[in-house]
C-alpha cells in the first residue's frame, strides 16, 4: 500500500516535472500557452513549491467504500 508521504511526494515530483517540462515545450514549439498551463501547475501547488517552507499542513481523508470500514 501507498503511503501518504508517497504520494505527496509523488504529487510534488511530478508537479515540478510537469512545469519544466511545459517550459521546455513552450520554447521549442513557441507557444506562450504552455507556459501559461505551467504558471496555472505552480500556483496551484505554490505552498508545496516553496523551498523556504519546513513544513506543510496536509489533511487526508480515510477511504471510503468498497472494502473499507464505511461500507
Amino acid at each position: 500500500m501507498v503511503t501518504l508521504q508517497q504520494t505527496l511526494k509523488d504529487a510534488h515530483d511530478w508537479a515540478n516535472s510537469r512545469i519544466h517540462n511545459l517550459v521546455v515545450s513552450a520554447m521549442d514549439l513557441k507557444n506562450p500557452e504552455l507556459v501559461e498551463d505551467a504558471d496555472c501547475i505552480r500556483r496551484e501547488f505554490d505552498e508545496w513549491l516553496d523551498p523556504n517552507l519546513e513544513d506543510h499542513d496536509v489533511f487526508s481523508m480515510e477511504y471510503i467504500g468498497e472494502g473499507s470500514d464505511y461500507e
